[in-house]
């Protein structure tokens, strides 16, 4: 199968190349022709209408057959995408100095002569090739001490753009390459650009066969930042979290985590990100309905966190016996007498939980079992 496919790729590159050498002998038999027989005055002007005409058929010929060549190789390279860059870059550089070299005979131009050219000549030349040139030379760089390479996942800072720009390297050709970015969009950045006003950064992380992206988030600082992130590691259990910046507004977290391919990219992010919303709210509802006393660092020896309730309870029955029935029936109860003044006796309770979930229910219970307290003293 791959032995027919090489042979259909070699007769394209034959058929373009007959097709090209046909073309130019038609064209020059009808210009002949044509202007023989219906415009003779215009016969003196025959060469220069050959000459042109055949050199824009040898260009789009030469890329035609040069675009063959690069996908034979691509296709023949399909196991070695980290060299495919060079071998392709080295082929273009070829064909075109051939395209090129096929014109300047075509116009009876020696090249030697083009060289040699005075000073003024190459001046202007120069200038007017500066971009193109800048553009070249950066490929080859690039490509040459893969800077660069085939497959690379990348993300591009450049003053040009603004925006960093994060991608993966599909294609690196002679003036431009080509980057498939996180949105799924194609995009060709200039090589001058891409390696003359820009930070490149890999994401590969040695011979391991994921990528490492440095993500960064901020909330709001009214809810501590150990909080979310505890809540966050429950749900992502494979990401490195750390607190990068603190101000009195706002808590910045670089989050570092795990991909294999720019096509995941955006779930991943938006995985991330949501789990830190979800968990800022949380904390933060939370505090709402039970106040800020969720935020206190309580723990005790085993470490459950420590939620102090109140409880108010009538003081026709003696403080006394309510402490005397919650210390016989749970003894494990942290609770003492906060407050009394004629009519109530006030009571603290510091509840245990390992969640912000817990509390709702660890409240009901807490106070049903006062009043079964109350309850039963009171008979």
């Amino acid at each position: 199968m791959a032995f027919k496919r090489t042979k259909t790729e070699l007769f394209k590159i034959i058929a373009e190349i007959i097709t090209g050498i046909v073309l130019v002998i038609l064209f020059g038999f009808l210009t002949d022709k044509v202007l023989t027989e219906f415009f003779p005055k215009y016969k003196v002007y025959e060469p220069l209408i050959n000459e042109s005409v055949r050199s824009i058929i040898v260009v789009i010929i030469g890329f035609m057959v040069t675009s063959t060549i690069i996908k034979y190789i691509e296709r023949k390279m399909e196991s070695r995408k980290e060299s495919y860059g060079v071998v392709a870059m080295l082929v273009r550089i070829a064909m075109y100095i051939v395209i090129i070299a096929i014109v300047l005979s075509i116009f009876q131009i020696s090249v030697t002569g083009v060289l040699a050219g005075s000073t003024i000549g190459g001046v202007i030349l120069g200038f007017a090739v500066q971009t193109v040139a800048s553009n070249f030379l950066s490929g080859v760089f690039a490509t040459s001490s893969r800077t660069i390479k085939y497959g690379d996942i990348i993300g591009i800072n450049s003053w040009i753009w603004g925006n960093q720009t994060i991608g993966k390297v599909v294609d690196i050709k002679t003036f431009f390459s080509k980057v498939i970015t996180k949105d799924k969009n194609f995009i060709s950045i200039p090589n001058s650009a891409l390696m003359g006003n820009s930070v490149l950064t890999e994401y590969k992380t040695g011979d391991e066969p994921y990528y490492i992206y440095p993500l960064s988030i901020t909330t709001y600082a009214d809810v501590p930042s150990d909080k979310i992130i505890d809540d966050v590691k429950k749900v992502l259990d494979d990401v490195d979290i750390y607190l990068n910046t603190k101000s009195g507004l706002t808590n910045v977290f670089l989050v570092l985590f795990k991909f294999h391919s720019i096509e995941e990219l955006n779930k991943k992010m938006d995985e991330i990100n949501l789990a830190f919303d979800n968990a800022y709210w949380k904390v933060r509802s939370a505090s709402y309905v039970y106040g800020n006393q969720i935020f206190f660092d309580l723990k005790d020896k085993d470490g459950f966190y420590l939620y102090p309730l109140s409880v108010t309870l009538n003081s026709d029955v003696q403080a006394e016996k309510i402490l005397s029935y919650v210390n016989k029936i749970k003894p494990d109860l942290n609770v003492y007498l906060s407050g009394k003044n004629g009519s109530t006796n006030v009571f603290s309770i510091m509840i245990k939980y390992k969640n912000i979930e817990e509390i709702p229910d660890l409240i009901n219970k807490v106070n049903l079992f006062f009043d079964e307290a109350y309850t039963s003293e009171k008979v």
